[in-house]
């Protein structure tokens, strides 16, 4: 078992497990915290950030090595 604080890792993300209120119902959802590897969106390279103020600030598309 793992509690609250910890992480898990899938194939390139780290998990952890959130409490969160989903149309006002309290629910548990896997939350990404950390990527791994490469990340790619309709087949081209990009850097997703794990959080931003923004939503454009998620991820960036930049070429890969700028």
């Amino acid at each position: 078992m793992i509690n609250s604080s910890q992480t898990i890792f899938s194939t390139g993300v780290f998990l952890k497990p959130e409490k969160v209120i989903i149309n006002k119902k309290e629910q548990w959802r896997w939350i990404a915290v950390g990527f791994e590897d490469d990340s790619f969106l309709n087949g081209n390279y990009i850097n997703p950030y794990e959080y931003s103020d923004t939503f454009e600030g998620l991820i960036n598309t930049d070429e890969k090595g700028n």
